[in-house]
């Protein structure tokens, strides 16, 4: 074989490869992902929680903890979405900040009285006024505050919104109002005991009853209310969802609890803060 076919030869081969390696990573692609990485999506998928000035992060799974991922003063409670990370902080402002940590903003919402939880949907950001019993609303943009969208809470606590209704924690109630602020019910889910933090799945309401360790679930109708739907939590303080699991904020004990939806599978222990975390939130990345 001559030089020029040996050449001609190797140069079909290096270019078969070639082709070969780039469909390879095209299907890796269309699936999601492969054995050296995930995929974007699948790549948010974390567990954020709030500890006195810091925000920390975990995988999905409890591995990887960033206890300091992001620097905040007091932040009170987290909400996530495909793009960034809210908080509320004891300085009377919503702060934000990308999902992966930078284009830190904290005073991203001024004006608010003692916020708590924050709640965010598809076109607003929702938060708690603790001080003035009130649910304070401006756009994702963080432009049209309104600190008085809904009045007349009882010192509210967490914050949920679902595509049809927003809920906050009272002193020993549920309450919900239609996503215009419209239909205010104080008492749309009564017997709690110190709730605080709140999330909505398709199905349910759940809640942490602070005062008696508890985790409490009821239908979205308000009815099938019970109190003790998960036990053994130590003064729970925020609470949050994915597609499989529940998760709250152990503040006593310093962790991050997980069950399943369905309330089996209770691990108190899921993740060691080394703190005492007062929110919880998570980006399951689907």
């Amino acid at each position: 074989m001559n030089e020029t076919s040996r050449g001609s030869r190797g140069g079909r081969r290096q270019a078969l490869i070639l082709a070969a390696a780039v469909a390879a990573i095209a299907l890796l692609a269309a699936c999601g992902g492969g054995s050296s990485g995930l995929s974007g999506a699948q790549a948010s998928a974390h567990v954020y929680w709030a500890n006195n000035n810091t925000i920390g992060r975990a995988n999905l799974n409890g591995t990887g903890a960033i206890r300091r991922f992001i620097s905040v003063r007091r932040a009170r409670m987290v909400a996530v979405t495909s793009r960034y990370i809210y908080w509320a902080s004891d300085n009377n402002t919503i702060g934000r900040a990308n999902l992966n940590g930078t284009g830190v903003n904290q005073r991203f919402i001024t004006g608010a009285s003692g916020p708590v939880g924050v709640a965010v949907n598809s076109r607003y950001v929702y938060w708690a006024n603790n001080s003035t019993g009130t649910i304070g609303r401006a756009n994702l943009d963080g432009t049209g505050v309104n600190e008085r969208f809904i009045t007349g809470a009882n010192v509210p606590d967490g914050v949920a919104v679902n595509s049809r209704y927003v809920y906050w924690a009272n002193n020993h109630t549920i309450g919900r109002a239609d996503l215009d602020g419209t239909g205010v019910n104080q008492r749309f889910i009564t017997g709690a005991s110190g709730p605080s933090g709140l999330a909505v799945s398709s199905h349910y309401i759940y809640w942490a009853n602070e005062y008696t360790n508890r985790i409490g679930r009821a239908n979205l109708d308000g009815t099938g209310i019970d109190q003790r739907f998960i036990t053994g939590a130590d003064s729970p303080d925020a609470l949050a969802i994915d597609s499989k699991r529940v998760y709250w904020a152990n503040f006593g004990s310093g962790t991050i609890g997980r069950a399943n939806l369905n309330g089996t599978g209770v691990n108190q222990r899921f993740l060691i803060t080394h703190s005492h975390p007062g929110a919880v939130a998570v980006a399951s990345g689907r």
